[in-house]
Parts: C-alpha cells; structure tokens; sequence
C-alpha cells in the first residue's frame, strides 16, 4: 500500500514521502526502500542516516532524520498492526478434512476447523471458529473453546479444558501425566494422576513444551499468560494471570505463581513454592525458596537482583582483589617486624 494509506491505517502522521509503496517491515539495518522500520529506542537514532527504508515508526518527531517519519502514540502497538497487515497469506484449510476422525459423541462447532490426520476423542466440545491442526489428538471429556489455534501434532489428553482465544503451537502437550512416583517394594510406583488442566482465556503456550496434569484437581494456568517453546509445567501448578514465561524455563509441582510473574530463560522454581504477584526470576536463576511480590532474583541460590549484581561485580574482581589483599599482608608483615615502630 502507499505510505500515506499505511499512516491512516495506523493513526499516524506522516511527514513525507506518502507517495512511496510499501511492502513489508523490517529493521533500520535490513530496510528496502519498499520497507517501514521503527525506532524504539533513541539509542538507535544515528542509524537512521545510512537506512534505505520508505519511512520511520517514531513515538516524537526527530530532528534531522534524513527519511520520512511516521509518528505514532506507540511505536511497538503500531509495529504490531503494520506486521499484521504485512504478514504472508498462507493457504488455508476449512471445514473438517475427510481423513480427521471424529467420534459420534464430540460435539464440533459448525464452524470449527479439523485439520488431516487429526483425531477428535468422545465427548470432546470444541467452540466456534477454533481451528485444530493436523494431526492433533483431543482427549476424552476435552472441552476446547472458541477462537482457538491448536497447531500440528498438538496433544491434548482427556478431561482438559482449554479457554476461548488460546493458541497452542506445534508438538506442544497438555495433560500429560506428572512426574511423580513412591519408592514402594524396592521399584519406583508411579502415583495416579487423576486430576486436569485449565487453561484460561487468552492462554499462548510455544513449540514443544508440556502442561503435566493434576493428580488431584487442575493444574491452573491463568488468562492472558504466555509461555515460550521448551517449557515445564508440573503437576498441579497454579500460574496466575498475565505470566511470561521465556524459553527452558520451568516449574516443579504444586508450586503456586502470582499475577504478572516473569520467568527468564533456563529459570527453574522447585516444588511447593510461592512466588508473590509481579516478582522477576532472571534468567538462569534457580528458586528454592518462596519469593516475595516485586521482588527481582537473580544467581543459584536466587538473591535480590541488585546485591547479586554486585557480588557478580566482585567475583570478577577477584584475582586483583587477591593480587592487592597479598601486597597489603607484605606491607603488614614488614611494619611489624620493624624495631622502631
């Protein structure tokens, strides 16, 4: 589309180059001259001066920006929407493909999608405009809402209830049996697991990560909480609203996690803790023991994140430290070994 119908679009005014055909987004660095970029940081400025792109996504008009501007009230929210318009228009499937297998007891909205090779198991429900992927398999007693996107080879074991407007990517799996066993008669017994899933409404979860079911009542994820590819979620978890949760992350049963959390890459929390509304786990970090609301961890065992900042900042001081505490025991050692003190 022309620039100036790109601008309209996304509630932005324009200054210059409206006339210009624009194809796609990309970054300042990788921008064409038929490419939006945007700027998000003002860090980033001076490299607007060697871009090729068609114009610039900025939240306040730049002095000597050496390209057209598009100034927006938020630049990531306007990013979001011209990557929408931009995206690639993949062929789709509608209605149920002849080789999905659906038994008579599911009820499958009229406007549902079933993919190839997916099965749909008895008594499963599954809403208006939800669209299961191929190959996917929905357990017995799963109720799946509307507006939802299982993508291929998605599992969802029996008595799983899945909320309106959730995505599940490729391969990922909800319900499986948790990790749980007693030492009975010398061998491991694995402990039923008789319990469910929720996920609530909005719910995203990524390639390749799996939701374990309860061994007794649900394993709860709440609304609006995203989590990444490679995850673990244990048995009978409780994850509050609006959770991120990044990529190798995970958590151990029956631990219970506030509203807002954010988890960073490779963090773990061991079984039966409580992490309080809003708290931050830093990437890599490793937490036994419960943490409080607001509170940002970082390091194995998990600190305040700034004090653990600092003793990072020592640690790798520490052979200068070393080198200056053994000058100073020198020094020491000569004053006191001398007559005249």
């Amino acid at each position: 589309m022309l620039l100036f119908e790109l601008a309209d679009k996304l509630k932005g005014t324009l200054t210059g180059g409206g006339q210009k055909t624009v194809t796609g987004v990309n970054t300042i660095q990788d921008a064409t001259d038929s490419h939006l970029c945007f700027l998000t940081s003002a860090k980033h400025a001076k490299s607007l001066s060697s871009s090729r792109a068609a114009a610039v996504l900025v939240d306040k008009p730049l002095a000597d920006c050496p390209i057209p501007q598009m100034v927006v009230d938020n630049v990531n929210k306007a990013l979001i929407a011209a990557m929408e318009m931009f995206a690639p228009k993949l062929t789709a499937f509608s209605g149920i493909h002849p080789t999905a297998v659906i038994e008579p007891t599911a009820a499958v909205d009229k406007t549902a999608v079933i993919g190839p090779q997916a099965y749909i198991s008895h008594s499963v429900k599954i809403g208006a405009g939800t669209v299961i992927g191929a190959g996917c398999t929905i357990g017995e007693n799963t109720v799946v809402g509307m507006r939802c996107r299982l993508d291929s080879n998605v599992v969802v074991y029996h008595n799983c209830q899945i909320g309106n407007f959730c995505i599940i990517q490729a391969n990922s799996t909800i319900g499986s049996t948790g990790f749980g066993y007693s030492f009975i008669e010398g061998q491991h017994r694995l402990i039923p697991h008789n319990g469910g899933v929720i996920l609530e409404d909005g719910v995203e979860i990524g390639a390749n990560s799996c939701v374990d079911r309860a061994k007794f009542g649900n394993t709860i994820i709440g609304a609006g909480t995203k989590i990444d590819n490679l995850v673990q979620i244990g048995h009978n978890v409780h994850i509050g609203k609006l959770c991120l949760m990044a990529g190798q992350s995970g958590i151990a049963g029956s631990t219970v996690i506030g509203n807002g959390v954010a988890m960073g890459g490779q963090s773990g929390i061991s079984d039966n803790k409580v992490v309080g509304d809003g708290a931050m786990i830093c990437v890599k970090s490793a937490v036994t023991e419960d943490i409080p609301a607001g509170q940002a961890m970082l390091g194995m065992p998990p600190q305040e994140m700034r004090r653990e900042l600092k003793c990072v900042a020592i640690y790798q001081r520490l052979p200068e430290l070393a080198k200056e505490v053994k000058q100073l025991q020198q020094k020491v050692e000569q004053l006191e070994s001398a007559k005249n003190h």
